[in-house]
Parts: structure tokens; sequence; C-alpha cells
């Protein structure tokens, strides 16, 4: 049995787009308990994560984890915490470089896989007008960064990419899958 824990709508649609079979289980990790100052935010966010689903697996299951987060001029920027830190984050990433890190686990009998995958996005000016906008018409509350590059709005607001579009929704899953052929699962 293939487990993803995660309750994201984009991780389950990217998922499904390699493994047709798979359960969805929410973590129980309580995220605050890892240092917003860790140099693995978001390793140890994923092994945590799959560790606390891990009692409701077989040893011969896989389990798949991911924790995105994005880094602005060395600060973690998570999910928004109202709509006020949304249009201050927006701010912050208007006509700046940032990074999308995505740390994902895939746990199978005594394996366990961990890794990073990092891209960076430049924004072109987002002005008051625009940010408010997107915030009032757009989910971006349930998004690290205060935003999905999904929304064609914000995607046409990028001056620049490097790295995997995929990984940038959510789940770096160009790499995940090599990790998976690895351990004869696809």
């Amino acid at each position: 049995m293939f487990i993803l824990a995660s309750s994201s709508p984009r991780r389950i649609q990217i998922l499904k787009t390699i493994i047709e079979d798979f359960v969805v289980v929410k973590p129980t990790f309580d995220e605050t308990l890892i240092s917003k100052k860790s140099k693995n935010y978001a390793m140890e966010e994923s092994l945590n994560k799959a560790l606390s689903v891990k009692s409701l697996a077989k040893p011969q299951d896989f389990i798949l984890s991911c924790d995105t987060i994005i880094i602005f001029n060395n600060e973690i920027i998570g999910k928004p915490k109202d709509r006020n830190d949304a249009f201050l984050t927006l701010k912050k990433l208007s006509n700046n470089t940032h990074y999308v890190i995505s740390g994902y686990t895939i746990l199978h009998e005594d394996k366990i896989i961990n890794r990073e995958i990092k891209s960076q996005i430049t924004f072109s000016e987002l002005d008051d007008d625009f940010i408010n906008y997107y915030i009032d018409n757009y989910e971006v509350m349930d998004k690290a960064g205060s935003y999905a590059i999904q929304d064609e709005v914000i995607f046409k607001r990028i001056k620049k990419m490097e790295g995997s579009y995929l990984n940038i929704m959510g789940l770096p899953l160009e790499d995940i899958k090599e990790q998976l052929k690895l351990l004869n699962a696809l």
C-alpha cells in the first residue's frame, strides 16, 4: 500500500499523475515543535509528518510526506496567519527573489529517504491593488508564501523561475519519482 501523509489537494493531484491507488492520511505532528531557525526545517518537518502516520502502516507500505516553505532574506515564511500577514508577505516578495524549498520523506521497510529540493522565483512588482485583488479572489491562507504558482494571475507576475515547477506547487515529483524507482515502487 502507498500512503500519502498529507491532506493537501495539490499534493494529492500531483501524486495521482504517477500513482493511481494510494491512501491519504493527515499527519498528526505538531509543526510548532520545530524551530523556525532550523537549517533543515522542511526535511525535519516532512520526516516527522511521515513518522506520525507510521503506526498506521505495515512495514512493506510506502509512506510519502512533504513540507514546503519559502525562504526570503534567510527567513522562513510559512502560511499566513491572517489577511494582513498575507498582504505583508506578498509585499515583501514583490520585485524580489525568494526560494521555495520542499523537504520530502519516503519511509519503506527499514529505509528512510529524506531529501530537499530548492527552486528560485523572482516576482515582478506586485502593487497594493494587485495584492488586495489576489488575496480577495484566490485562496492564499493555506499556502506557504501566501501564493500558489498555479494561479495564472500570479504566474504572470513571475519575472524569473529556476527549478521544478511541481516543487513550487508543493511536491517535487521529478525527484520523488526517481527515488521511488530505486525502491522498486514504480
